[in-house]
This record gives C-alpha cells, structure tokens and sequence, in this order.
C-alpha cells in the first residue's frame, strides 16, 4: 500500500506569529514573559493601527486583544479584523480586566473571538490556551501542505493513467486491424479454395468446347462460299478458342500452378478481347473501351488478365438484366500507401478501371454480393497472386466502380523512344 507523503522539513521550521494588542506596554512585557516558551514568535502592537500594519506585515495565528483601548478599543478592532477577507481566519482571544460580564463577553464571541479571558491572567491557563490554538494552526498548516501534495501526485497518477488509457487504446486498435486482416487473409482463402473446387467443372466445360471446335471446323469446311456465314463462323471459332484458353487458364489457376508474370501491353490485351467481350455482355450492355496513348505495361499473366476482366464483365451483364453501359480503361498510376480504400504498398501500378452504368435501380454491388461472387474471386485472386488489389464501389446513383490494380513493369529502355508513336486500335473507340 502506498504511504502518504511526510510532512516538509521547511514547513515544520516556519515560524508561527502571535500578535498582542495592548495599549500598556508593562502587560505586553508580561505576555512575552508568559509566552517566552510557547513556541512561537511573538509581535506586540500598542494600538489598533499598529496591529493593522503588523497583520498585513506578517502571517499571524493567534491575536491576542485588550478589550479597553483608547481611540478603537478591542470590540472594534477585531470588528475591522473580519471584515477583511484575508484575516477572516485567524484566531481571536480577548483579554480584559473591567468588561468581563456576560453582555461582553457575547459580544466578543458574536465579533469571531475564541475565548475571552479576564485579568489577573493566570500564567499557565493562559499558556496552555495559547499553545492549543498553536499546535492547531501548525496541524492546519501540514494538512494543507499535505493536501496540496497528495493533488500533485493525483495528477501525476491521472497523467499517468491517461497515457497508459491511450497506449491500451492503440493496442486494443493493433490488435483489431491485426484481426481484420487475418480474417480478410482467412476469406481470400476461402475464396481460393472455392474456386480450386470448380476444377471439375471447368474440366468438363473444355472438354465440351472441343467438341464444339471440332464442328466448327467441320462445319467450315462444308458451308458454300457465304461471305456472312464464314464470317460468323470464323467469330465463334475465336470465341470458342478464346473460351478454351480461358478455361485452361482457369483449371491451371485453381490446381494452383506456378504462373510467372512478364510485362503485358494491358490496352493491347484488352484490345485484343473487345470482341469476346461485346458477345459475352450481349446487345443490351454497350462496351466502350478507353485507353491511353502511352503504353500501360503490367507484370501480369496475359491469359489470367483476360480471364479475370472476362468475369468482371459477365458479372457485370447478370447485374443489370435490363441492359446498361459498361466503361473499361486502363492507365498507369502511382500509390503512396497512404488512402486506406487502397491499401498498396506505394509504387507504380496499372489501374484497370471497369465502370457499370445500370438502367434500372439495381446496381453491380447487389448483384455480386458485394464482390464475393466468383467472377470478382477470380478477378480478386488474380490480383492478389501478381501483388495487385480489386477494390469495388458501388455509388448511390447505381453507378458501380471496379479498379483492378496491377503492379506496373518497368519501361525498357530501346521502347522509351517509341512511347510517343504508339496508340491503341480501341483508343477512344465506342
């Protein structure tokens, strides 16, 4: 248990003050012969004036008064006394020799006094009031140095305590943001591990692509010489091609092998798609591509871009039923770690950003659960494996963003001189 603080050395040496009051200087001799070993120094005043000009000198505890005095008598004196507020609590002992009777003596307890005594003084009576009153203004005095002590050291304890309050709090919120990103790591893995599941299916879906294929091929073979005709099957032999890749991609993803990323042109593989993608959004989603002149190059697998932003545009068609406007662009930018929606280490990135206007009120977040369906896990697996980020906002206005970004490769240096002349075939295209 802690102690409480001893008392000042300083405080206990201080001297304590006794003013007598009396017009006659043979009894204020006699009070300092009374008074010699009281402990206490003694200040004498022969008049009212006086003990005025020693109280505002000195730090008095006791006053001692003759009643009778000529000009301002005792009654008076102690009157002016209490009326000033810094003397209010000192002590007031009256002496008298002649007005002694109890009318006196109500009158002096009425002006604050402490005791009245009458004259002859008996020395040891005397003494032992006076060292009473004393002791008590020497206890009064430690207590208020003692009370003074113990707030200082409650307010070095609330100090204290505070700063130990906002280290718990920046724990407590360590601790949190340690959690969340453990459960954030623990979901990815689910995610993961629900689209390693899909393998079987994915098997049997290019398995049947094949197929499909192979008539295509047969079936060219044996159309007539129909411009039209050829031109449509040649588009579904791409698509269906396009669509074998992607599966295989998808299979490879979800036995999880090794892929290693190399510097991809992101507007010419994007480019390369529009056609694949305009089919698979349909005729009631317009897609408008938008890529800048400069050469955007990531380190990314080019079959797994093409397959996560083939997802994020077949989520996109399933969210809006009755058509709407999809916008995709592709440019570089930088991070500096510091917005929390993107949390990136800072460097240079490829930002892919897919903009879904729907016509109705139903908007792309509704529809994908927030990002958890498994195109956006596809998409958000990629991302993550090529140190990237997929980060999803859906606006009040039923406008729903997707930014996929993908850490930017470094420019060579024989293509730096080419970086002016290069444009992309679906730059500004509608």
């Amino acid at each position: 248990m802690e102690q409480y603080p001893s008392f000042s050395p300083q405080i206990e040496s201080e001297p304590i003050n006794i003013l007598v009051v009396d017009d006659q200087p043979a009894k204020l001799l006699s009070y300092e012969v009374v008074l010699r070993d009281i402990g206490a120094t003694l200040i004498k005043a022969s008049s009212a004036c006086e003990a005025f000009e020693r109280l505002l000198k000195s730090d008095v505890a006791l006053i001692l008064i003759d009643v009778c005095m000529p000009q301002i008598d005792g009654f008076e004196l102690a009157a002016l006394i209490r009326e000033h507020p810094r003397f209010q609590r000192i002590a007031i002992i009256f002496v008298s020799a002649l007005m002694h009777t109890d009318l006196q003596r109500l009158r002096g307890y009425a002006l604050g006094a402490l005791d009245y005594i009458p004259v002859p003084i008996e020395p040891d009576l005397l003494r032992a009031k006076v060292r009473v009153f004393v002791e008590l203004h020497r206890k009064t005095r430690q207590l208020a140095a003692l009370n003074a002590e113990l707030e200082c050291k409650v307010a070095r304890r609330t100090a204290d305590l505070r700063r130990r309050n906002e280290d718990l709090e920046k724990r407590i919120e360590e601790r949190t943001r340690e959690s969340e990103a453990l459960i954030a790591q623990r979901y990815v893995a689910q995610q993961l591990d629900t689209v390693s599941q899909v393998g079987g299916v994915v098997h049997d879906f290019n398995n049947l692509l094949m197929a499909v294929l192979g008539s295509l091929s047969l079936l060219e073979r044996k159309v007539p010489e129909d411009r039209e005709a050829l031109g449509l099957l040649k588009n579904a032999s791409q698509a269906a091609r396009r669509g074998a890749s992607l599966t295989q991609d998808l299979l490879a993803f979800s036995r999880r092998r090794e892929i290693n990323p190399t510097p991809v042109d992101i507007g010419d593989a994007l480019s390369g798609m529009r056609n694949l993608l305009e089919h698979a959004l349909g005729f009631d989603i317009d897609l408008s591509c938008h890529f800048t002149a400069t050469p955007a190059t990531a380190l990314v697998d080019a079959n797994q871009l093409q397959l996560a932003v083939l997802n994020m545009a077949i989520v996109a068609r399933d969210a809006m039923p009755c058509g709407g406007g999809v916008s995709l662009s592709a440019a570089e930018a930088s991070q500096d770690g510091a917005d929390p929606a993107t949390p990136l280490p800072p460097g240079g990135y490829v930002r892919i950003k897919m903009v879904a206007t729907p016509h109705n009120s139903a908007t792309l977040a509704e529809t994908s659960s927030g990002g958890t369906s498994l195109g956006f896990s596809i998409a958000q697996a990629m991302a993550i494996r090529f140190g990237g980020l997929l980060a999803i906002d859906s606006a009040a206005n039923s406008v729903t963003r997707v930014d996929l970004w993908l850490p930017r490769a470094p420019t060579p240096p024989s293509a730096r001189g080419l970086l002016d002349q290069r444009t992309h075939p679906c730059l500004n295209a509608q």
